[in-house]
């Protein structure tokens, strides 16, 4: 039996965050994960796919401004587009071990299961902890249909070797748009098969139709209220049966299933650790510690909160770390946390939905504004040639205050940390207008928004 004082499942971002946090204070840590070390973001999510959209960005910003100074096609190399994401993707696993060990913890590899509320087995040796975090990240939802195991997931189209002639992205959320757009504007017939009657649930509805516009215009097809039945093999492609108002079935030479993630918690044995478990992930309390096992605690995509995203992972693995050195005394902040759709344009959101906002207004008795506007005729749009670009920023009239931010456009991922910041620290429209912005930027477009 192997004794420490802090087992962390996982070694991504949030895995990575805790592990550290905890050696620095003195305690015996060991990590260990099933997949190569880096974890979901660095591997298989954020960073890989940036890199993507960074390039499909400049393709796309160079043949918008054909007829105001640039002459050319630009096209996208795929082939070295992948060499260069695997170069950056190859290096992870050892360069993120190595911070570990250099750090004076230790690591293992292999599937760590649990023989008790504080043991995990892994491999054929045992080991003990005063504390475990569960960070085990999440793993592509599969589909339950016939044929399901010829679509591609996530993972497998970031390590496509070419793309195809035409693909079809099953799913409605972030993955499915991003790489949607990704595929269109390399020369791709791409389509978007949802079966809700609205994409990007959780983003402003109207700023959505406007992305769905944009995404039109670079070619793609939308076929919401549509179920894929099943997947068939045909020919040197697939061929899916489609139910809904569209069309009864689709041939492509790909397609991805792009219906999000799951929390990756099998094989972990949380029902002998007496952790509660449902399909979104291990429930916690506010210190992210589990509510059925005070020995453990689980954060990112493998905890029941209401985000997946890289900043909440780390900003949850922090707080674990503090509660376990320092007993539960800190709780998870999940207050204006902003949200990206890296398309092109890419869709920021933070704070409240306009609905949202409305119900409060009532409830509490306060004034609403409701700032929207196109964005298009402004000079940051047409000097770059952008014929996709909206806002809509909501404020609580008599405090003067922002309570919820919603930008479509270049730059969006960049303006919304500023309106975040603002909502969460209360800064009030009088406070924001009297900052002198660098100017002319696309940030400083703000003033005119609120």
């Amino acid at each position: 039996m192997q004794r420490h004082d802090v087992i962390v499942v996982g070694s991504g971002t949030a895995g990575y965050t805790a592990a550290h946090a905890c050696r620095k204070a003195g305690k015996s840590v060991l990590v260990v994960d099933k997949r190569p070390f880096g974890g979901t973001c660095a591997m298989r999510g954020c960073q890989p796919k940036k890199i993507l959209v960074a390039a499909i960005q400049a393709v796309h910003g160079a043949n918008a401004l054909h007829g105001q100074g640039v002459a050319g096609e630009s096209r996208l190399d795929w082939p070295s587009l992948m060499r260069f994401k695997r170069d950056f993707t190859d290096a992870v696993p050892q360069g993120s071990e190595r911070g570990f060990l250099d750090a004076g913890m230790a690591t293992a590899h292999g599937l760590a299961t649990f023989t008790g509320p504080r043991r995990l087995r892994i491999g054929e040796e045992e080991h003990e902890a005063e504390h475990v975090v569960i960070a085990a990240g999440a793993v592509p939802r599969k589909l339950d249909i016939p044929g399901g195991e010829l679509l591609l997931d996530s993972d497998a189209f970031l390590e496509l070797n070419a793309l195809p002639e035409s693909i079809a992205f099953v799913g409605g959320g972030f993955v499915c748009f991003e790489f949607a757009f990704i595929c269109a504007l390399a020369g791709v017939r791409t389509t978007v098969i949802h079966r809700g009657d609205r994409f990007l649930r959780n983003f402003d509805p109207d700023l959505v139709a406007l992305l769905v516009e944009a995404g039109k215009a670079r070619g793609i097809e939308f076929l919401s209220e549509t179920m894929v039945n099943a997947v068939r093999k045909d020919g040197q492609g697939l061929l899916l049966d489609l139910a809904g108002s569209g069309p009864t079935s689709l041939h492509v030479h790909k397609a991805v299933a792009a219906a999000g993630r799951v929390p990756d918690l099998d094989g972990l044995g949380l029902d002998v650790a007496g952790v509660s478990v449902s399909p979104t992930g291990v429930g916690v309390n506010a210190f992210m510690q589990s509510v059925s096992n005070p020995a453990v605690y689980a954060v990112g995509d493998a905890a029941d909160t209401p985000y997946a995203l890289a900043t909440t992972a780390d900003m949850e693995a922090e707080t674990a770390a503090i509660n376990i050195l320092q007993g539960n005394t800190t709780q998870a902040d999940h207050a204006a946390v902003p949200s990206v759709v890296f398309s092109v344009p890419p869709l920021a959101t933070v704070g409240m939905s306009e609905e949202q906002a409305r119900q409060a207004s009532e409830e509490q008795g306060f004034m609403l504004t409701v700032n929207t506007g196109d964005a298009t005729g402004w000079m940051t749009s047409r000097r770059i040639g952008q014929k996709h670009a909206a806002y809509k920023v909501i404020l609580n009239q008599d405090a003067g205050t922002i309570l919820g931010a919603h930008l479509l456009g270049h730059n969006a991922e960049e303006m919304i940390n500023v309106l975040a910041l603002a909502i969460k620290f209360g800064l009030t429209r009088t406070q924001l207008k009297s900052l002198l912005w660098a100017y002319p930027t696309h940030v400083s477009d703000i003033k005119y928004m609120i």
